[in-house]
């Protein structure tokens, strides 16, 4: 009897790197991941590293095509999925010349005032469907180009991270794919090319950024140094895959009007489809190039969720961390946290607000207040942006009717209560909790020509 053929797929995460290999009906036969810890400096830097990242994906490649006897015979083809906007300065040859700049980091915002200077907050949004703000990659782009003139000089190309680890797996180039594309700021929305104002007005070069390409397109095969490393036999296709939002979108079956996701990892994304361009007059969601072909899509971005989380449990549980215990205790915590407020702008407010210079903090304090009240506050804190960034969609005729929860932090009960007492619409969890790689692997089956493409229906 034959076997069905297999998609690898790769998500790398802003803290975690997983791989996977799923079945044509979108199941997770196997899956691994490794820790990619993000360095943060007191100047404000946010890095990680590139080549420890590569490492992590091909060793959780390797794994989770160990899981099976016949796993790696099985691939149709492997594809990629990464956080979005972070840049890697790639030398001639292809390799990292300094750690990869986090979509975090927020240093660039003083660079961006030449292109406001030229282009008014308006027209830039319009043009690219962003607002003018350093968590996109220009910012990071033009702050190496100021503060480390030499590695500007030296740097062969700026690249995102779906594009270096196409290009480790075995491409012959540095692709990008549009849903990526347009989160660096310098790509028309309408076009889905790179835009020669932008490019002349901000002074970076074409030949210094990624090719882009279609999601779902093939655009190379696996090395022979590849397969060694990564265990997917040499000549495997590779194909485009998406950014993590739009990957997510898709496998958690965001595909009709009235329905959203709302991903709770390091950040938290409010994402739901267009069949076409939507621009807030107000500029407070973003509207970006989706993975699906044909599709666009309304974000609200919050810069910090689940890491507002991690950060609160450092600082209230210490070694504990995020026990059951503590969680019960949380839960027992009524709405409102007996009157604690936090806003989690832990690194700059991105949707509805876009002010990179807001800070977070805890409001409303009394010696009363127990840990429990205090992480209470910061999941409402939260919440409360994503039911602001709802409320912004119904007013662009986008109105959500029920929510698909995805990410990391979707296994708590006690966040999505309260997400559902507080947004007031249908709250649904998937059985298939992985659905940023489920996305991605649609993408690499359609690119295979494998029988399990685009299997729009197999959501849980």
């Amino acid at each position: 009897m034959r076997s069905t053929p297999l998609i690898a797929a790769v998500d790398c995460g802003t803290s975690v790197v997983k791989a996977a290999v799923l079945d044509g009906r979108g199941r997770v036969l196997a899956v691994c991941s490794r820790a990619v810890p993000c360095r943060h400096f007191p100047d404000g830097r946010v890095e990680q590293d590139a080549r420890q990242i590569k490492a992590a994906a091909f060793v959780s490649l390797r794994h989770a095509l160990a899981a099976g006897p016949d796993y790696a015979r099985r691939v149709a083809a492997v594809a990629v999925t990464n956080q979005r906007a972070t840049v890697v300065c790639t030398g001639a040859d292809g390799e990292p010349l300094a750690p990869a700049l986090s979509w975090q980091d927020m240093r660039g915002a003083p660079e961006l005032a030449r292109v406001r200077r030229e282009l008014d907050d308006r027209a830039y949004f319009n043009l690219t469907g962003l607002p003018n703000h350093p968590v996109f990659s220009l910012a990071k782009i033009l702050c190496v180009r100021r503060r480390q003139p030499e590695l500007y000089r030296k740097t062969a190309r700026f690249v995102l991270l779906h594009d270096f680890l196409a290009r480790a797996l075995g491409c012959d180039d540095f692709y990008t794919d549009v849903s990526n594309a347009s989160l660096t700021g310098l790509m028309d929305l309408r076009t889905q090319r790179w835009s020669q104002p932008l490019l002349e007005l901000s002074g970076v070069p074409e030949g210094k950024l990624p090719i882009i390409v279609a999601p779902g397109r093939p655009i190379g095969r696996v090395s022979r140094t590849a397969a060694r490393r990564c265990g997917l036999p040499e000549g495997t296709p590779i194909i485009a895959g998406g950014g993590d939002q739009q990957c997510a979108g898709l496998g958690a079956g965001v595909t009709e009007p009235g329905v959203c996701s709302i991903t709770l990892g390091t950040a938290s994304v409010v994402f739901c489809q267009t069949s076409r361009p939507v621009l807030d007059p107000r500029r407070r969601v973003t509207c970006c190039a989706h993975a699906q072909p044909g599709r666009w899509c309304l974000e609200g971005l919050q810069n910090t969720a689940g890491d507002a989380v991690h950060w609160a449990a450092r600082q209230l549980a210490g070694a504990r961390g995020l026990t059951p215990s503590f969680w019960r205790k949380v839960a027992a915590v009524p709405p409102g946290a007996r009157g604690v407020s936090f806003l989690p702008y832990l690194a700059g407010a991105a949707a509805p607000h876009w002010r990179a210079e807001a800070t977070g903090m805890w409001l409303g304090l009394r010696r009363s207040h127990e840990p429990a009240c205090l992480m209470r506050a910061v999941l409402e804190g939260v919440a409360m942006d994503n039911r602001r960034i709802l409320d912004v969609l119904a007013g662009l005729r986008s109105p959500v009717r029920e929510i698909r929860l995805t990410g990391g932090f979707a296994q708590y009960p006690v966040w999505n209560q309260l997400q559902a007492d507080l947004y007031g619409r249908k709250i649904l969890t998937l059985k298939n909790a992985q659905a940023t790689l489920l996305g991605v692997a649609m993408l690499g089956a359609w690119g295979a020509g494998s029988t399990a493409a685009l299997c729009f229906h197999c959501w849980p």
